[in-house]
């Protein structure tokens, strides 16, 4: 103890001036609004750079993770298809056919921009020609068809949607493709209708509309949707169909472009063939 007060009786002058320095930035803070909104301005700053990077983080492991999801859900909207296997190279699936040959690439794409309201629906995918990307290649949600790339630039591309009234899908119900079309009508988001299916024809109620094998764009067997409503209009053969579209357009935030690998050879052939 006497040791301890000789420490403080030898350092009482530097004990006292450390208070009263403590004692003055108190004052001068409390008494200073400058002083006080620099304080508060750096602190501000400081919080938010943390911020800043705590979303940006927490950004990346979303996408990232909605990457794997979406991988996932298309690796099984390929297997629900009528072609092969697949092969998942970084973000890029690869579905090969029956010899084990590359068929047809998924490049993965985030929607930046879509409608749903009007009568030629599009949305803006954040892929373009760097990569890989071309016209009149087709467009796939988690769920189903989603559109056809209408254009291109170097890292956008505008895509036709599903809802929209240009738009003409070849249907398959129960594995026959029907040379009929599928129909946007402009009356809700999540609703088309199929005409010219003839009565005779054996659907019902909970079918699965899918695409056929007429279309290059896309492979064969991806989900359109489930046919809701089928009536027998009065003096007519046809049904009247109604289906609820697989892909909702009013929550699209991710998708995979469809590259098919051999459409140049593909099409040239059936121009010869004309």
């Amino acid at each position: 103890m006497q040791q301890l007060l000789a420490f403080i009786e030898q350092r009482l002058h530097l004990i006292v001036f450390a208070l009263l320095q403590v004692i003055c930035g108190f004052l001068n803070f409390s008494l200073n609004p400058f002083q006080q909104a620099s304080f508060t301005q750096a602190a501000t700053a400081v919080t938010a750079g943390g911020n800043k990077i705590s979303s940006d983080v927490n950004a990346y492991f979303d996408l990232k993770y909605q990457n794997e999801l979406l991988q996932d859900q298309i690796a099984t909207q390929f297997q629900n298809s009528t072609i092969g296997t697949l092969l998942v190279a970084g973000d890029t699936i690869t579905l090969k056919d029956t010899s084990r040959r590359p068929l047809y690439d998924a490049v993965p794409a985030q929607v930046v921009y879509n409608t749903t309201f009007k009568a030629n629906n599009v949305f803006v995918i954040n892929k373009g020609k760097n990569h890989g990307i071309q016209k009149n290649m087709g467009v796939i949600s988690s769920e189903g068809l989603a559109g056809l790339v209408l254009q291109s630039t170097a890292n956008y591309s505008t895509v036709m949607s599903l809802l929209n009234t240009n738009m003409t899908v070849i249907p398959n119900i129960n594995g026959m493709d029907y040379y009929t079309k599928l129909l946007w009508t402009n009356e809700a988001p999540n609703k088309m209708r199929i005409s010219g299916i003839n009565k005779l024809e054996k659907l019902k109620i909970g079918d699965e509309v899918k695409t056929g094998k007429s279309s290059m764009l896309f492979p064969a067997g991806i989900s359109l949707g489930k046919i809701t409503k089928l009536n027998k209009k009065p003096k007519s053969q046809y049904y009247e169909t109604e289906i609820q579209t697989a892909t909702n357009f009013r929550s699209l935030e991710y998708v995979f472009v469809i590259i098919n690998r051999d459409i140049e050879e593909m099409e040239a052939l059936i121009t010869e063939n004309d």
